[in-house]
């Protein structure tokens, strides 16, 4: 069984290769992504899995591409 660590950092390993212009955190329960424009957009999350929902939504309206999460594996 994953500790609630290990799985927090698998998350966190997997949104910044996916998203690599985002800096992305998790603190005090909350899952957060800053964006680096001028001005920087803020996003934030209870689950990995939203904030992954708004960044490729956002990633979707600028244009922007997704790096595959897996790296070929299967």
């Amino acid at each position: 069984m994953i500790s609630e660590l290990a799985e927090r950092q698998r998350a966190l390993e997997l949104l910044r290769t996916a998203f690599p212009d985002y800096r992305i955190v998790f603190s005090k329960g909350r899952w957060a992504a800053v964006s680096a424009g001028s001005p920087p957009v803020v996003w934030f999350a209870k689950t990995p899995s939203s904030l992954c929902g708004q960044l490729f939504q956002a990633q979707l309206r600028n244009g922007g591409t997704v790096v595959p999460f897996g790296g070929g594996r299967s």
